[in-house]
C-alpha cells in the first residue's frame, strides 16, 4: 500500500473546500451561467476519485457539498447528494475499469458525465415540482469541463507528491576545490 505524504492528503481536502467557495461569487454576471462551478467541483470529485480512489474521502465530499449549498443558495443536500453520488460513481468505476485500457475508463466516465447531468436535471425538476429547461444543466456541464483544466493541475500535482515520495535523491560526491 502507498504512504502518502501529508501534504497529497490535503491537497484533495484543499480542492474540495476552495471550489465551493468560488462558486459563492456571482458568475453568472460574467458567463451567464450558476452551476458551472458546482460541476466544476462534480468533475473534480469524479475525476480525482477515478484517479486517486484513497484520497478523496467521503466526509470530505459531503462537506465540500454543504459548503456548495450553502453558497450557492441551492436546496440544503443538493449538492451534497451530488457529490456523495459522483464519489459513488466514481468508486464502482474504478472497480469496473480495473485492469482495463484508458479507452474503457473514457467512456464509463462519458456515461457517467451524461447520468450525473441527468440527475441534476431530474433532483432540480423534482424539487420545483415541473419539468426544468434541460439546457441549463447541458451548459453548466459544458462551461465546468471548459474549467476543468484548471482543477485538473491540482489533481495532478498530487501525481507529482507521490512520484517525489517514492524517488531516491542520489546523493552527490565530496569533490575537493582544487
Amino acid at each position: 500500500m502507498l504512504e502518502y505524504r501529508l501534504t497529497a492528503l490535503l491537497l484533495p481536502g484543499f480542492l474540495l473546500l476552495a471550489l465551493p467557495a468560488l462558486a459563492a461569487y456571482p458568475w453568472q454576471m460574467l458567463v451567464g451561467q450558476t452551476t458551472a462551478l458546482p460541476f466544476l467541483t462534480l468533475l473534480t470529485i469524479l475525476f480525482g476519485a477515478v484517479r486517486y480512489p484513497g484520497l478523496f474521502l467521503s466526509p470530505l465530499v459531503f462537506l465540500s457539498g454543504l459548503l456548495c449549498d450553502l453558497f450557492t443558495h441551492s436546496p440544503l443536500g443538493f449538492w451534497t447528494l451530488l457529490f456523495l453520488l459522483a464519489l459513488a460513481c466514481a468508486r464502482t468505476t474504478t472497480l469496473l475499469t480495473a485492469e482495463r485500457g484508458p479507452l474503457v475508463i473514457a467512456l464509463c466516465l462519458t456515461a457517467v458525465l451524461i447520468f450525473m447531468t441527468a440527475s441534476v436535471w431530474g433532483l432540480t425538476s423534482l424539487y420545483q415540482f415541473a419539468w426544468q429547461d434541460l439546457r441549463i444543466s447541458i451548459e453548466g456541464m459544458s462551461m465546468a469541463l471548459l474549467l476543468a483544466p484548471v482543477p485538473a493541475l491540482f489533481v495532478l500535482g498530487l501525481e507529482k507528491l507521490l512520484i517525489l515520495k517514492n524517488e531516491k535523491v542520489p546523493s552527490r560526491p565530496f569533490r575537493s576545490q582544487r
